[in-house]
């Protein structure tokens, strides 16, 4: 299956590209920590995932550009597929392969040990998320209740490339000649999807790749900071089941012994800050944004290559913010060390724009932040402008002139009831839980004998700041990301502090150490039987759907259909636009969904056939669908006489009573 062949040759081009593009990478197990201890990480832990990132990333980006310049997915990813193929059996790619990879051979063995475990559990947890939210079984597709809003536009974008020849892309939610949206992982998928794999193979396999090379990668860097394999498991462990005051608010509201019997049937997600009942801080963003692990492994990545300036400058001057300064006017603190790496890196960071643009921003501010306390600090502004003018070529491309993706504006205090420095405070305290204070503490405490200096703590929790002061998009709620992925990196010191307190402490402290650490995960683990609760319900899709697949057999790929909003329509499911689909998809990107209201509803309900094709011809649309929803929508008085007098019936059927009349 060309499918399959397709993800090997993803692994075996990352595997190749890894010694030229990321040899600060590959060279990890010959450093040593910050804490001046060897970092005994197997090569195998990093070149796995780093493999499967840079590969998928390198190829996805060839891919698409052949399929747009072809203007077909499957010529695309075809043409591109038999290059990457004869690329890697070439004498010189074969050679390095023998020579390379031989010396790892019976790598299995070392899964026996800590690694293993915590690999085959990073598996286990990226398995379930993403099989249990997504599945096909006897010929219908199976979406999670907890999923299904945010896979309405993740799905129809997939359908778009492998069912509709979107290119150049546009939303297909809001059909209008760009796309503001995220979307290259979804190509991935597509791309998947068209060359053989069922639909959830193609999404859940690529989904857990990337997610469990976070957790690797996680791992890796946590390990290379301070030399502690315990601290890197722990990271991993704090990473999956977050921090927070939830679980003790939620037990607040069950004092009269009915504890118990209310967590092993949550059916909600838990806590009590604003929209947290939509698993907004829970393991169901991975299940339900799965392009955000894999572009928060490529910012992994990048900091792992970068560590050496920060220890370069810790060797000259100590790990303190005022030695860190009097080294500030030095000229070697500023000279560019290696601008293949610089060069490098910034082309990773800014290829993720269309991937996520929130873990690019996210990056961005912890490499400012890291720039201050390392050497050579210009090599980080080569990264940040790179990637900064890859990131505006997209936009321009994807979007258009002119337009952008973000309207940053000050907003203080993220999503706290309070718009107030104490309320802000007492937002944060209940939403991340012991991990406030336990972050303050190893911030000004033991952080060098732990293998961490102030100025990677300072980067690392920087993008939290930045949530809880800025809005980048019309949706606060986008935020969210910043302040998860500062989190995940902050866990690092917590992680660090809770195994100093093991290792140095007595009894006392080796109990507090055990009691942080359920502090910490508690909350996240009844985040994960909501999750397992909530999803024993599913949306059901019928893969043969009629309507979907006389749209498909009968349409042109571009063919914009009128619809009632919905989350996921039938023509998207056959990869076709709908004029106004779930209106907070459009908004929440920046589309002006006022406009297209109101034409929407005076189409459904206007009573002059010549407006009505007016309007229909002016707004490009080929057909009009009227079902039960149209029928039931309060939004309009739906006119249907008036639209089966004015344009032909082309397909009816019984399912939701759907009628398709074609715009002539």
């Amino acid at each position: 299956m060309l499918a399959v062949l397709y993800l090997i040759v993803t692994f075996v081009l990352g595997f190749q590209l890894l010694k030229y593009l990321l040899p600060w990478v590959l060279d990890i197990p010959q450093r040593t920590s910050l804490a001046g201890t060897a970092v005994n990480v197997p090569l195998w832990m990093i070149r796995w995932p780093a493999a499967w990132l840079l590969g998928a990333l390198v190829l996805n980006w060839l891919t698409f550009i052949g399929a747009n310049m072809a203007g077909n997915m499957l010529t695309g990813a075809v043409i591109t597929l038999v290059i990457a193929l004869l690329a890697c059996v070439s004498w010189g790619s074969y050679r390095y392969s023998l020579t390379e990879l031989k010396p790892q051979a019976g790598w299995w063995r070392q899964l026996i040990g800590i690694e293993g475990a915590y690999v085959l559990f990073a598996l286990l947890i990226a398995s379930f998320i993403a099989w249990y939210t997504l599945i096909i079984h006897n010929g219908q597709l199976y979406i999670g209740n907890t999923v299904w809003s945010d896979f309405g536009p993740h799905l129809a974008v997939i359908r778009s490339f492998s069912m509709g020849e979107n290119f150049p892309p546009q939303y297909p939610h809001f059909p209008e000649g760009n796309i503001r949206y995220h979307f290259l992982f979804q190509f991935l998928v597509a791309t998947l999807e068209r060359l053989g794999l069922p639909l959830d193979w193609a999404f859940n396999v690529p989904s857990i790749l990337s997610l469990v090379s976070v957790f690797m990668l996680l791992y890796v860097l946590a390990v290379t900071l301070t030399g502690s394999r315990a601290v890197g498991v722990l990271t991993g462990i704090f990473f999956i089941f977050r921090s927070s005051f939830a679980f003790f608010t939620f037990a607040k509201d069950h004092l009269d012994g009915s504890l118990w019997s209310a967590i092993v049937n949550v059916s909600l997600h838990i806590g009590k800050t604003q929209n947290e009942s939509w698993g907004l801080w829970a393991q169901n963003v991975y299940a339900n944004q799965r392009h955000f692990a894999f572009s928060i492994g490529i910012m992994l990545l990048i900091l792992l290559a970068l560590l050496p300036l920060l220890q370069k400058m810790i060797a000259s001057s100590g790990s303190s913010i005022r030695s860190t300064a009097s080294a500030w006017l030095e000229k070697d603190s500023w000279l560019v060390a290696d601008w293949r790496r610089a060069l490098t890196l910034g082309f990773l960071l800014g290829a993720i724009g269309f991937w996520n643009g929130a873990v690019v921003i996210t990056a961005l501010i912890v490499l400012a932040v890291m720039a201050l306390f390392c050497r050579n600090r210009l090599e980080f502004l080569v990264i940040a402008v790179l990637a900064v003018a890859m990131s505006m070529l997209e936009s321009r491309w994807f979007i258009g002139a002119g337009a952008s993706a973000v309207k940053p504006m000050l907003y203080f205090g993220f999503l706290a009831e309070h718009k107030t420095l104490a309320g802000l405070t007492a937002f944060l305290l209940e939403l991340l839980g012991i991990f406030v204070p336990l972050f303050i503490v190893a911030m000004f405490g033991p952080i060098r004998r732990m293998g961490m200096s102030k100025g990677l703590a300072l980067a690392f929790i920087t993008p939290l700041v930045f949530a809880v002061l800025v809005s980048l998009t019309t949706d606060i709620n986008a935020n969210h990301k910043f302040i998860m992925v500062s989190v995940m990196l902050a866990n690092i010191l917590i992680a660090a502090l809770i195994v100093y307190l093991w290792k140095t402490g007595a009894g006392a402290q080796r109990a507090l150490a055990v009691i942080f650490t359920g502090l910490m995960t508690v909350t996240g683990l009844v985040d994960l039987l909501t999750l397992y609760n909530m999803n024993k319900g599913n949306v059901l899709i019928q893969m043969d759907d009629p309507v979907a697949s006389w749209i498909k057999t009968n349409t042109a790929p571009k063919d914009v259909f009128l619809t009632d909003w919905s989350v996921l329509h039938a023509a998207q499911f056959a990869g076709r636009p709908i004029y106004y689909g779930w209106p907070y998809y459009a908004w929440s990107a920046g589309y002006d969904t006022d406009t297209r209201s109101r034409w929407w509803k005076r189409m459904y309900s206007t009573s002059s056939p010549d407006e009505l094709r007016m309007i229909a011809r002016g707004e490009n649309i080929k057909y009009i669908v009227v079902d039960n929803n149209n029928r039931g929508n309060k939004e309009y008085v739906l006119n249907e006489a008036l639209i089966a007098q004015t344009f032909p019936l082309v397909f009816s059927h019984q399912k939701d009573g759907t009628m398709i009349y074609r715009v002539e």
